[in-house]
């Protein structure tokens, strides 16, 4: 749900309606919102006052539900997940200018700031491409105009002091000394203030002449900056709007389902926000009213909002306490109630991030939560009392406190700020008391949301007991429409195996394709002489955790780690020791009546963040799954089809020559490998590198350490070295170690990480010469940590892409280190449903499959 409406917030992309209608509508809300700035009270009468009063209040509310939309989408656009990057939006440039405007109609601010609103028309750059290529102009150019606009701001304080020194009965004060200099630089003097002494007149002459330069200087740069633009636009129309949200958008219309039924049964996660944060809404107004109705002490009107970003995600508790502040704000008449609304946020992003379903109630969440449950928003309030009502405060239980705090002496400031202390910290407990509750009554319930979230397909009365199975691909390669295994889920399950270079991970998946037990166990070789007992002693208690027999799992996804010519042979395997065929005899062994579907690694990770992960709405789109663990591999979506190649090497991204000088010998037989530069192994091999040259430099009394690279004439002691190697194994035992250092600043583990950024935004520069999809995603298991290198990976990337390539999003995939596990049960999943099809089984498929 929050993809579409990011979708529908951002730039509408061609061909997608709704958003450009969205677009233009918030254009005309913008300018709209303006025209009462244009009259004066006194202008006309009461009933034109009205008029303009309600064109206020009403955009106001509309550009505040515009403002929610774009932060709760922010990490979306960003790429970037976790609370910091969702928190870190109201902060933005983008997000402070739409808030200023905003602000002078709820009545926080003086009139005074009412020119503030004028701001909203700044909306306009969001939209218009030549607008944008203007912003880009003063981007591009910020250092140089930074530059003039110093040297302009010193020249006027030094001659606006030499003037309030030199002449003082005409300078009354400093002020007017650099309004005059100001004037006098910008060539545009008013008469108003002026020298009459010869020094002074001297100084104005050279202040005119020096503000002709100073003025010519930024046009120039401004004109030389637009060129440049204008130019690289014309080699490429979309080289600056070419981001993922602007390309054709090809999904089905509202109006195409028929009807509210049909768009329900399709889109169960729409409605299971929908039903949910309506429910959220009506409990908070039920409990508000109640509170007012009773003259209760405690307010639990944030109910709702916190047990919406539980259940669903703190994005979904904004809505909620929008909805609750806009009804509110309805009710009195008074778009000022809007303010309140800061604190519904508090709550969405404390609970939502704090005590989400799974999360463990800690002394420290805890604590955090009091800070900014309690005595932020208890600061926030009393700002708010004080710039709104003078200081009053309003409910009966508020003022008993307060007046309690006056009569022990307390100042007026302290006895408000407590009293409101006071106040939220019994209405925080109470809340608190009652959504863990409730949580805890609904999670793993029938009315529990997360059921709706993975019922993927619709289902017609004659399937609803048959849960739908994931969303195949379709023999042209375009998504299908989800598939049911014939069997009830309660006996058919499905079994994903991501065979690593290090470690092996397990899931098992019921029938709905949710995932309900998972294993991860160090990898070990599997020889022809079917050695394999260890396998069973890690496999099998993935199943007794998910208390499944193994006679119900029907079908068995493996991912392996090599090129996949046929499912009998295994190609180009070099991190593991394995043999596919007697892999293949234990499963049967241990699974008599599954299906096995073997793949390569990296076919099942883009599978399967196309299934649950970053990538599952671009059905028709080009994504490149690149996969970062003991090696690095890649799987490819093109035009929404798994493509392979002829020998199924299409994918071994890894082995991709980024650095031919390189003598050291890559796992395949060849030098220069990405593999060697951006793999977990990679990184841990130039962190130790780096480590010994510079401790070799140390011990040597090297004048320079950070010349270690260079090659020495003399050769190394060796029992230093020895030594060096030791040490740097034991500071570098694997590439965890070496993120955690990296974060230390540690300075072997950060040049380590740059050459690892260089050496991917290189390489993925290359794989878009070839492919050039609309999506780079990044996972396996340092995926996790993506957050330390994206940006330089990026960076990287833009400085040697093409230039109708540089803007294409890498993102790291939601799934983090568990897209194999899901892309390998998603095929078996598939295979399922070709065997059905074969069969003729009406049960396996949707009623609206296309195949059929």
């Amino acid at each position: 749900m929050r993809e579409r409406i990011f979708q529908i917030v951002q730039r509408a992309r061609p061909g997608d309606k709704l958003s450009h209608a969205y677009d233009i509508f918030i254009v005309v809300i913008a300018f709209l919102s303006i025209v009462p700035l244009m009259f004066r009270p006194q202008d006309g009468g009461p009933g034109f006052a009205y008029a303009m009063n309600m064109v206020d209040v009403v955009t106001v509310y509309i550009l505040f539900l515009d403002y929610i939309l774009r932060w709760m989408t922010h990490d979306i656009k960003t790429g970037k997940t976790g609370w910091k990057e969702f928190a870190k939006y109201p902060f933005t440039p983008l997000a402070i200018i739409d808030l200023l405007a905003i602000l002078p109609s709820l009545g926080v601010l003086p009139e005074t700031f009412k020119f503030l609103r004028v701001l909203r028309v700044t909306k306009m750059f969001r939209y218009s491409k030549n607008l944008t290529i203007v912003a880009n102009v003063f981007r591009s150019e910020r250092n140089t105009l930074l530059s003039v606009l110093v040297v302009a701001v010193v020249y006027i304080f030094v001659s606006g002091l030499v003037m309030f020194v030199n002449e003082p009965e005409n300078f009354a004060t400093f002020f007017n000394a650099l309004y005059w200099a100001t004037t006098a630089l910008t060539t545009i003097g008013y008469g108003d203030l002026y020298p009459v002494t010869d020094l002074g007149k001297l100084i104005s002459m050279v202040s005119s002449l020096f503000g002709v330069a100073i003025i010519a200087l930024p046009a120039g740069i401004i004109t030389g900056g637009f060129l440049e633009q204008i130019r690289q636009c014309r080699e490429d129309s979309d080289a600056y709007f070419r981001a993922l949200e602007h390309k054709p958008w090809k999904g089905r219309t509202i109006g195409s389902y028929g009807s509210v039924r049909a768009y329900a049964q399709a889109h169960p996660k729409v409605v299971a926000y929908g039903v949910t944060m309506a429910a959220c809404v009506l409990l908070n107004e039920v409990l508000y009213f109640a509170a007012n109705a009773f003259g209760t002490p405690v307010w639990l009107d944030t109910t709702g909002t916190a047990l919406a970003a539980i259940l669903l995600e703190p994005a979904a508790g904004l809505l909620v306490g929008f909805a609750n502040n806009l009804i509110l704000a309805v009710q009195f008449g008074n778009a000022g109630n809007l303010l309140y609304y800061c604190l519904s946020a508090i709550t969405a992003l404390v609970f939502g991030t704090l005590f989400a379903r799974g999360t463990r109630v800690t002394a420290r969440s805890l604590g955090w939560a009091a800070l900014f449950l309690v005595v932020g928003e208890s600061l926030i309030s009393a700002a708010l009392a004080f710039s709104l009502a003078g200081g009053a405060l309003t409910t009966g239980a508020e003022q008993l406190y307060g007046g309690l705090l006056a009569g022990w002496g307390a100042p007026d400031v302290l006895a408000v700020f407590g009293a409101l202390l006071v106040d939220k910290l019994i209405d925080t407990t109470a809340v608190f008391i009652l959504v863990m509750g409730a949580s805890r009554l609904v999670v793993g319930s029938r009315i529990d949301p997360a059921h709706w979230f993975a019922a993927p397909a619709a289902h017609d009365a004659s399937t609803a007991s048959a849960p739908a199975a994931p969303a195949p691909l379709d023999d042209a390669g375009a998504s299908a429409p989800d598939t049911a295994p014939a069997a009830p889920a309660s006996a058919r399950f499905v079994l994903g195996i991501d065979v690593g270079g290090t470690h092996t991970k397990v899931g098992a998946f019921s029938a709905d394709g949710v995932l309900i037990g998972s294993r991860l166990f160090d990898s070990q070789r599997v020889l022809a002489d079917s050695s394999h007992a260890h396998l069973s002693s890690e496999i099998v208690p993935v199943l007794e955790q998910a208390n499944v027999d193994p006679a119900a799992v029907v079908a068995v996804g493996l991912a392996v780690p090599g090129t996949v010519a046929a499912e009998e042979a295994l190609k180009l395997c070099p991190n593991i020791d394995l043999d596919l065929r007697s892999y293949k005899a234990f499963l049967r062994s241990v699974f008599p009546k599954a299906r096995i579907a073997v793949l390569n690694d990296a076919d099942a990770a883009v599978l399967g963040d196309r299934w649950r992960g970053t990538a599952h709405d671009r059905e028709n789109e080009s994504v490149a799954f690149v996969t970062l663990g003991t090696g690095v591999g890649a799987g490819i979506i093109v035009k929404g089809r798994l493509f392979s190649g002829v020998h199924g090497a299409a994918g071994e991204f890894g082995h991709l020559c980024v650095n031919p000088d390189d003598e050291a010998l890559c796992s395949c037989g060849k030098p220069g490998c990405l593999e060697q530069y951006a793999s977990a192994t990679g990184l841990v091999r130039q962190a130790r590198e780096e480590f010994v040259n510079r401790a070799l430099a140390a011990t040597s009394g090297a004048a320079n350490a950070a010349a270690s690279d260079a090659a020495s004439d003399a050769a190394p002691d060796p029992a230093a070295l020895s030594v060096s190697i030791a040490a740097a194994e034991q500071a570098f035992p694997d590439a965890r170690a070496v993120l955690d250092a990296a974060v230390r600043r540690d300075p072997a583990a950060r040049t380590a990480l740059n050459r690892f950024s260089d050496a991917l935004g290189f390489g993925l520069a290359q794989m878009a010469c070839i492919i050039d999809p609309d999506l780079f995603v990044l996972g396996g298991g340092l995926s996790e940590r993506a957050d330390l290198y994206l940006d330089a990976v990026r960076s990287r990337y833009r400085a040697c892409a093409l230039s109708v390539c540089r803007d294409t999003p890498i993102v790291a995939s939601s799934l983090g280190n568990e897209c194999g596990v899901y892309g390998a049960a998603f095929r078996a999943f598939e295979l399922l449903d070709e065997s059905a099809a074969n069969a003729g089984d009406s049960r396996c498929a949707a009623p609206d499959d296309p195949r059929r």
